[in-house]
């Protein structure tokens, strides 16, 4: 287990914005963690964005050695069309 940074983005129609993020204890295997970090935010509230439906949910590694990982949501308030 590792600490690591979760950021939450929001995507809309033609923005996207940084909206929350803090730092958690994930396994050190990437796809593990990409999975841990999005049970956490789903546990926020928030509705995940899935890289199948446009989403960007990924481990990130940085020049200063400030890895995070990115979760994509959508919008407050609205729905995925389905």
């Amino acid at each position: 287990m590792e600490k690591v940074k979760v950021v939450v983005i929001e995507a809309g129609p033609d923005y996207v914005e940084q909206v929350d993020s803090w730092e958690m204890e994930l396994p050190e295997d990437e796809d593990q963690a990409i999975a841990k970090a999005i049970e956490a935010v789903e546990a926020y509230g928030y509705t995940i964005l899935t890289n199948d439906q446009g989403g960007c949910n990924a481990y990130c590694s940085v020049f200063d050695d400030q890895d995070y990982i990115a979760i994509t949501v959508v919008p407050c308030g609205k729905e995925l069309d389905k």
